[in-house]
This record gives C-alpha cells, structure tokens and sequence, in this order.
C-alpha cells in the first residue's frame, strides 16, 4: 500500500494498494498521475508515474 497526495486537495491523503491499480497515467507537466482503479475511480495524484509505481512497489 502507498500513500498518496491527491492533486486536488493536497491535505487529503489516500491509500492505494498495488493489485488495485488499473493504469497509471502521466499528467501533461509529469507532477501528477491520474490512478485509474479497477473498480473504476480514478484519482489525480502528486507523483511522475515511475514515483508512483516505485512507492508501490516499495509498498509490497
């Protein structure tokens, strides 16, 4: 499990578990990620999307 900052509220921290995960998408500027679960949600997020699979590999 990781811990992210979402773009949108940055005081708001989520969980993200690695079999979760659907895709990851890099923003246009590389600062952020949009997570893209598979039940569907989708979350933008504080992190390039090597950060993000980095934390979530370091997470299992």
């Amino acid at each position: 499990m990781g811990l992210f900052k979402l773009k949108e509220d940055e005081s708001t921290e989520i969980e993200i578990f690695p079999e979760e995960v659907d895709e990851i998408v890099p923003d246009a500027d590389f600062r952020f990620s949009l997570v893209i679960l598979k039940n569907g949600d989708k979350h933008f997020i504080y992190g390039t999307e090597n950060e993000v699979l980095e934390k979530l590999n370091d997470a299992d």
